[in-house]
Parts: structure tokens; C-alpha cells; sequence
């Protein structure tokens, strides 16, 4: 089972004690995700708005949250890459995002059922799309 945990730890900031960064400066994944971008030194407040923090009201809800959260990290890691490929501690912390919320996906799907048609639970008759409640259906 994953960590819900890891989502929030500092231990991203740009603080000598993360090895996967040197010169970039990032968010968790929950406050980036909040923010709408991961590198901190990019982020611009708008005037006196201040982020939403998310919340999920049960475990479906939260798994959903943190893969949204993970899977958000890993894009915007790899947007950076398109334009750093050889930024080998991006790269690490991008395949550690996407390991996550691939992780996070399998338990989820163990659990609810398919989030999108690429699933592995889709080679089952009867077809488990149209099964069950929809990813939006479940109440958080």
C-alpha cells in the first residue's frame, strides 16, 4: 500500500537533503498540485488568492486525490525534461512520480474498477466499463 504521507513531505524542497534535485526549487506534489505548478520558483501568487487545499471525504476519494496529485508532478516533471533530457535527477524524481501513481492506479483498479479504457480490468466479460459506479460517482 502506498504512502498518503509522501505527498506532503517537504523533503522535495530544494534544502541540500534531496537527491533527486540541485538547482530547481519544487513543491510536493500536494502543494504544487494546489498551485497549479510544481516548480516553486515559477509560481506567481495572484494577488491575494490563496490555493484551495484539497480534501477527500473516503479512501476512494483520497487514492483519487493523490493519483491526481502524482500524476500531476510526473506531467509537469516531464514537461521540464522536453526541455532538459539530460537532467538525470529530474528524471529520477519524474520515474519516482510516475512508479507512484502507477502504483496508486493498480490498487485503485483492484478496489473500484477501471478509471479509463487503457486498463487491464477491460479484458473481462462482462465489459467492467460499463459496470459499477463512474470515478466521478463515488461520493468523496
Amino acid at each position: 500500500m502506498y504512502n498518503y504521507n509522501f505527498l506532503n513531505n517537504d523533503w522535495y524542497r530544494n534544502n541540500g537533503n534531496n537527491p533527486y534535485q540541485q538547482n530547481v526549487s519544487l513543491f510536493n506534489p500536494t502543494e504544487g498540485y494546489n498551485r497549479g505548478i510544481l516548480f516553486s520558483d515559477l509560481y506567481s501568487q495572484y494577488k491575494n488568492y490563496k490555493p484551495a487545499t484539497l480534501t477527500a471525504n473516503n479512501d476512494r476519494g483520497r487514492m483519487l486525490l493523490d493519483l491526481g496529485r502524482l500524476s500531476f508532478a510526473a506531467h509537469d516533471l516531464n514537461l521540464y525534461l522536453d526541455l532538459n533530457p539530460s537532467d538525470e535527477s529530474m528524471l529520477a524524481l519524474f520515474n519516482d512520480y510516475r512508479q507512484q501513481a502507477d502504483q496508486i492506479k493498480r490498487e485503485y483498479e483492484a478496489k473500484y474498477g477501471p478509471l479509463d479504457v487503457s486498463s487491464n480490468q477491460l479484458d473481462q466479460t462482462p465489459f467492467q466499463w460499463a459496470q459499477g459506479n463512474w470515478p466521478w460517482e463515488g461520493g468523496f
